[in-house]
């Protein structure tokens, strides 16, 4: 008894819808083997492959900027920043260097402005308003900022103001906290009580 045309057609059909249905199953494996493209690759897929995506799960964004790590390097870069070897090489570029007096073991001494106290470290400020300086500077339009240097250990810095050896002169500087004086190895003529009154600094770490 022949078959109605109508069961071919459907017999047909259902035959058509299994082999894509087999065709599309086969490329999605394959492309499950084939995994992911690496960068730089190009690889062309059929119209109707199926590509499989992994999606990241509990994703967790890399912490940026750890503070411990930030603090550490900013510490560090303070004492690198005032290191008392640190300061003076700075200033030492950038001032005129002056034979005002000797010392036992040697040292270097710098001809500075009052603006010039501002590159020191905070804790010398205070010296950039000093009445007594302020007048020792517009008498002689320099101060002096002298490095002493000490074999055994840290070199000892003084900050002086250029003056001379009188009972009321040394008043004055006791009295705005310039105690110390020594003599300059030049003296003007019929002039031998030319110097410096100075006082202890500190510069640096």
């Amino acid at each position: 008894m022949p078959k109605p045309i109508m069961a071919e057609k459907e017999d047909a059909g259902l035959k058509e819808t299994l082999q894509m249905s087999s065709n599309a199953s086969s490329l999605a494996e394959e492309a499950e083997v084939l995994g992911e493209p690496n960068a730089g690759t190009t690889r062309l897929y059929r119209a109707d492959a199926v590509i499989k995506e992994e999606e990241k799960q509990n994703q967790i964004d890399p912490k940026l900027g750890d503070p411990e790590v930030l603090e550490q390097l900013r510490q560090k870069e303070n004492l690198e920043e005032n290191s008392h070897s640190v300061v003076w090489d700075r200033l030492r570029k950038e001032h005129t260097r002056i034979l005002a007096f000797d010392y036992e073991d040697g040292c270097e001494i710098l001809t500075i402005k009052p603006q010039d106290i501002g590159l020191l470290p905070r804790d010398t400020w205070v010296y950039g308003n000093n009445s007594f300086l302020l007048h020792g500077y517009y008498n002689y339009r320099y101060l002096i900022l002298a490095k002493l240097f000490n074999p055994k250990g840290t070199p000892r810095y003084l900050l002086g103001i250029p003056g001379h050896y009188y009972s009321n002169e040394r008043y004055m500087a006791s009295m705005f906290g310039f105690p110390n004086f020594v003599l300059s190895k030049d003296q003007p003529m019929e002039d031998g009580r030319f110097g410096f009154w100075y006082t202890d600094i500190k510069i640096g770490g």
